[in-house]
């Protein structure tokens, strides 16, 4: 469980490194989970950096098909962002080639899902509800995690928990005192193998994004995932640094109100907003050029952010231990779990939505998803005891993937073994942090 299996340099075969790592058994139902959070909207943030690489997914099914005859389905499928334009997204990576491919296929069946239960289209920022969205063929199961939950510690403050965009009224619902609910995609719980596709990026809210966070991928409503919480620390909250700007403030507040409720409202709104960012200089987008200056801080984007790396691990428990029909997790794992990480293309800055290329020719895998980020931040030359995603490890509640230490754990790194952990590991590349992060997570 504890051992991980790393491949750098440009002339590593995907499909050799999947195959290696496959785990033994015999499986009827395999769904892949890439990240697929957005289609292209900005070509210096370009789809290679955005999303899992379309080729690795394509080696992902062949080997499946290849190793495991029995295999009935295998689903590939993520819930993207609200404002996803999804037929964009597929459109970009390639992946309607593979529908096509695939199309027709029963032996075994290769679907390729949007599994949000709703989905948003942006009109000049303004949200519309696309009434004709399916959701999951399979529909969605509430998963009940109540005490168990990392979120309970904070809940005498769960008024305050908010996700940006969505509705704060169904977050406070499934998210306060004895009271934690998720709402997974059934496609996934019916899955007896999870292979989870997650991409090499910087983040906002948590520092890195990798194996533990892609899983927000399996909920069907983006509005169960605590984000972050309303206010300043020294009001209790951790949406914004204490120093921050009050008009980024105030824009935060103006923009939960009105977003789904006054179109007239939220573009007058909006474009007052314009006008102040282009008088104070506040930047939105991460160009190289921009990540210097003043940059827009908000939503828990930020390293002081104590909420969302609790809602992680709520889902990483989910994904092990909860059963196809939901109710309260299982004392035993459900399905088996595979993380392999794509870091082909990683991405830097402003991430997960505005990443900037970086070629680190990395493949990761291993059972543990602790440890697929741990070697993650070291590659990227982060310290993973500065990122509360890692640091908070031991106080996961499975116990097989708490039973390492940093320096310990097993690494095959091309091919060599050592038992150094992340002393082992080089550093790729010293990636630029998310704005809120610059200056508090590079190692020394």
């Amino acid at each position: 469980m504890n051992e991980i299996d790393i491949a750098l340099g440009p002339d590593t075969d995907p499909a050799e490194f999947i195959r290696r790592n496959l785990p033994e058994g015999s499986f009827r139902r395999i769904v892949l989970k890439p990240n697929w959070v957005k289609h292209e909207e900005h070509p210096e943030f370009p789809i290679a950096a955005l999303v899992t690489s379309t080729a690795l997914i394509e080696a992902c099914i062949e080997a499946c098909r290849a190793k495991y005859p029995g295999v009935e389905s295998i689903t590939v499928g993520d819930v993207p962002l609200q404002t996803c334009d999804w037929s964009a997204l597929i459109r970009q990576t390639g992946v309607d080639r593979l529908i096509e491919k695939y199309r027709g296929s029963t032996a075994p069946v290769v679907q390729f899902l949007d599994l949000r239960r709703e989905r948003w289209t942006p009109r000049d920022g303004f949200m519309e509800l696309d009434s004709a969205h399916p959701g999951d063929p399979r529909g969605y199961a509430e998963i009940v995690i109540d005490h168990t939950s990392l979120l309970e510690e904070v809940s005498h403050n769960a008024d305050s928990f908010r996700v940006s965009d969505y509705d704060p009224t169904e977050t406070v619902s499934v998210h306060r005192k004895g009271v934690h609910r998720y709402l997974i995609a059934k496609t996934v719980l019916e899955a007896d193998l999870f292979i989870n596709l997650p991409k090499m990026k910087t983040h906002q809210k948590t520092g890195i994004t990798g194996a533990l966070k892609n899983l927000v991928g399996i909920n069907g409503s983006k509005a169960h995932l605590v984000h972050h919480q309303l206010g300043f620390p020294s009001q209790g909250g951790d949406e914004f640094p204490d120093d921050v700007s009050r008009w980024i403030y105030w824009q935060a507040r103006l923009r939960e109100r009105f977003q789904k409720k006054s179109k007239f409202l939220f573009k007058l709104l909006k474009r007052g907003w314009e006008i102040v960012k282009k008088v104070r200089g506040i930047k939105t987008v991460g160009t190289k050029e921009n990540l210097g200056g003043i940059f827009y801080v908000g939503s828990g984007s930020w390293y002081g952010n104590d909420s969302i790396w609790r809602m992680v691990y709520d889902l990483n428990m989910i994904i092990l231990c909860a059963h196809a029909d939901g109710g309260k997790l299982r004392a035993e794992p459900q399905r088996t779990v595979l993380s392999i990480m794509d870091g082909i293309i990683a991405g830097e800055g402003n991430g997960p939505l505005q990443p900037l290329p970086v070629a680190a020719h990395a493949l990761l895998a291993s059972r543990n998803p602790f440890l697929i980020d741990f070697a993650m931040a070291k590659l990227m030359g982060f310290d993973p005891r500065k990122i509360r995603l890692l640091a908070h490890y031991r106080r996961f509640l499975f116990a097989p993937f708490t039973a390492f230490e940093p320096e310990k754990f097993a690494v095959t790194l091309n091919g060599t073994r050592s038992a150094s952990g992340l002393d082992a590991l080089p550093v790729l590349h010293r990636f630029i942090p998310s704005p809120g992060w610059k200056g508090h997570i590079e190692l020394e």
